[in-house]
């Protein structure tokens, strides 16, 4: 119980100071671009009654699903197959490297000019911009297999793919993770920016139209909310991941 509590204090004690803060400093404050919280809360329960809120929401997480799950899978499987092949690595990691430079948002145009503006284009972005992280991670952490594994595997007989799904893809668990933790990150940004620029639907398109029209209160409670599905996304992957890898991180002794 103690334990619990201060893992608690832990998470919660600077969120509160900072809301504490932005109330004493807001409300003694005359912009209205800056409201107080309790006006952000009390908003929050009237805009998420209006059906097209929630829609926007239900929209904005079947995005960054879709598109974080095809662009996680292609990265996988594609920096797999690269990193434990020396020819295809030096062949595609400039262009890997090269399309990786291109921020997300200068993608956006050509998306839209592909595929229209819709829920398809907002989920190739997103998918685009996933994909070269985890695929440069996984393409690093496959190829970087420690050798005396690899010596161990080949006196045992293993074959390509035996190698690869029983030694190189657990030694690189660890950095697969974090480049997938890091794409997530990455998949809300963008699904962000794509419902700005091009859509009519999303917490972007609603934060934008909330700016538009100078509801500010209800521009702060979008990106307040975008902050909370970012928060839940980034802890439930946590938590995921240590269900999915549990010799990882008892291996490096993390909880």
């Amino acid at each position: 119980m103690k334990n619990r509590l201060i893992s608690f204090l832990k998470f919660t004690w600077f969120p509160v100071l900072v809301v504490t803060a932005w109330q004493f400093v807001s409300s003694n404050a005359a912009n209205p671009f800056f409201p107080a919280p309790t006006k952000i809360y009390a908003a929050t329960k009237y805009v998420f009654t209006a059906q097209w809120v929630t829609q926007s929401l239900a929209t904005s997480l079947y995005t960054i699903f879709a598109g974080y799950l095809i662009g996680s899978l292609l990265g996988l499987v594609f920096g797999s197959i690269f990193g434990s092949n020396n020819l295809l690595r030096e062949i595609f990691t400039p262009i890997t490297n090269f399309m990786r430079s291109i921020p997300s948002p200068a993608k956006i145009p050509v998306i839209i000019a592909l595929f229209g503006i819709g829920l398809s284009s907002r989920i190739t972005t997103v998918a685009i911009a996933v994909l070269f992280p985890v695929l440069l991670t996984t393409m690093r952490a496959i190829a970087t297999t420690d050798s005396h594994l690899l010596d161990y595997s080949k006196i045992l007989k293993f074959g390509y793919f035996r190698s690869l799904i029983q030694v190189r893809i657990p030694a690189a668990t660890g950095e697969i993770l974090a480049g997938l933790q890091v794409a997530l990150q990455i998949a809300v940004l963008v699904m962000v920016v794509s419902e700005m620029l091009g859509s009519g639907k999303g917490l972007g398109a609603f934060v934008i139209r909330a700016q538009a029209t100078y509801m500010i209160t209800d521009m702060w409670v979008g990106i307040l909310t975008i902050g909370v599905v970012g928060l839940i996304l980034t802890e439930g992957f946590g938590f995921l991941e240590r269900k999915l890898a549990p010799w990882y991180f008892s291996s490096k002794g993390i909880k």
